[in-house]
């Protein structure tokens, strides 16, 4: 799909009655995508964060922007998370599209995975997940330094700067001393995903007042680069454990004009398209 032609229909969706329910059913219907092929590659980002929980198990773990199928939380409860807290802005994650990542697990990864009946009391008994969606994670309820881990995957992307402010000083408060706060973070234009005819940084020749009309608040991508999300995240009373940034070749800047809001970027901030970046609590 034309990535504009997306952007309009995420929009009217956004305004619609019920445009939750309208695009899940687009997501299964007409896009296909209701269901998420864990591919080696998926797999392994998403290990990544197990890794790094490893460090600190046994303990409690929280991921905001949880997604539909909860991989991370279904990996991190198999790797001995006491409980594991899942907040989500909005009710994506269903039992059937739980239940196909469980499927797909019992062949990539060894262990007991049996199936839920819901993502309620069923999914918190079989695997102590505790779905919170509605939820707000800059305001968890959760007490003071009672987290041992904090992951979010291609999630910070999607929220304002000030929202990304409020979450991390939430997840600060409840992460217990030497808890671990990992985040990976895709900074390329989503719509390059669904439109193979533009490329990862699209997005870049657009100033911000023409960009808020293709930046539908249903899709919404803050355009924020690996400097700003990494002054966003370490914060007092964090250290640096591990920052990783892949940066694209000098090419795929080849033939776009920068909108104001870029031209004063170094090189290596606007080419790094992903980053992994990994802080400790003091």
């Amino acid at each position: 799909m034309k990535w504009k032609l997306k952007a309009m229909a995420f929009r009217v969706l956004s305004a619609a009655p019920f445009g939750q329910t309208l695009y899940n059913a687009a997501q299964r219907i007409v896009m296909k995508t209701a269901f998420q092929t864990i591919t080696p590659s998926l797999l392994r980002l998403h290990q990544y964060h197990v890794a790094r929980f490893r460090a600190v198990v046994p303990g409690r773990a929280l991921e905001f922007g949880g997604g539909r199928d909860l991989l991370s939380p279904l990996l991190l409860s198999q790797a001995g998370a006491e409980e594991v807290f899942v907040f989500d802005v909005a009710r994506h994650s269903r039992p059937e599209q739980v239940n196909h990542c469980i499927r797909q697990l019992r062949f990539l990864q060894p262990g007991d995975w049996p199936e839920v009946a819901d993502c309620g009391a069923d999914l918190l008994k079989k695997y102590r997940i505790r779905y919170l969606a509605p939820g707000d994670a800059r305001a968890t309820g959760l007490a003071d330094a009672s987290v041992r881990f904090v992951m979010s995957t291609s999630t910070l992307e999607h929220i304002p700067a000030p929202e990304i402010r409020s979450i991390q000083r939430e997840c600060v408060r409840i992460a217990a001393p030497g808890a671990i706060l990992s985040h990976v973070l895709d900074y390329k234009d989503h719509f390059c995903y669904s439109d193979s005819s533009i490329g990862m940084f699209n997005f870049y020749q657009f100033s911000e007042a023409q960009w808020r009309w293709w930046n539908p608040p249903n899709h919404y991508q803050n355009r924020l680069r690996h400097g700003d999300l990494y002054a966003l995240l370490a914060v007092p009373g964090t250290s640096v454990a591990e920052i990783l940034p892949a940066a694209a070749e000098r090419k795929e800047l080849a033939g776009i004009e920068l909108a104001p809001e870029f031209r004063a970027r170094t090189e290596e901030d606007l080419l790094t398209h992903t980053a992994h970046i990994v802080l400790r609590r003091n």
